[in-house]
């Protein structure tokens, strides 16, 4: 039953049953050439909630643009809605240098890495 679908006057003493789509915050890029941060990860669920019961809901925050030349890109952090966890996407590599992309809902793309051949 849709829960727009509730009276307030109704006694209702059954718990709800929701459709769950939890979306996780998106990796950083790297910097100049490196490769761009992972989309956050996602799950979907058909939960039945307990009516009087408490849950934990945990919005994930997309990572902060890493600043140019030598900004460290983050992962994007975790979202939950009560035993459903989805994952950071994972940070993009930097130019040149570490760090490496990150692993996450969706992993951070590759780094640029001059040879040094022409």
């Amino acid at each position: 039953m849709p829960i727009l679908g509730i009276y307030a006057s109704q006694n209702y003493v059954r718990g709800l049953t929701v459709d769950a789509l939890v979306v996780a915050g998106g990796g950083a890029g790297g910097t100049s050439y490196a490769g761009g941060g992972g989309g956050g990860g996602f799950r979907t669920a058909t939960l039945s909630l307990a009516l009087n019961t408490s849950f934990s809901v945990t919005v994930g925050a997309g990572a902060a643009a890493a600043t140019y030349p030598s900004g460290i890109p983050t992962s994007g952090s975790d979202s939950i809605f009560s035993t459903i966890t989805s994952t950071g996407g994972g940070r993009g590599g930097q130019e040149v240098s570490s760090p490496s992309p990150g692993t996450g809902g969706s992993g951070g793309g590759g780094k640029y890495q001059d040879s040094g051949l022409s």
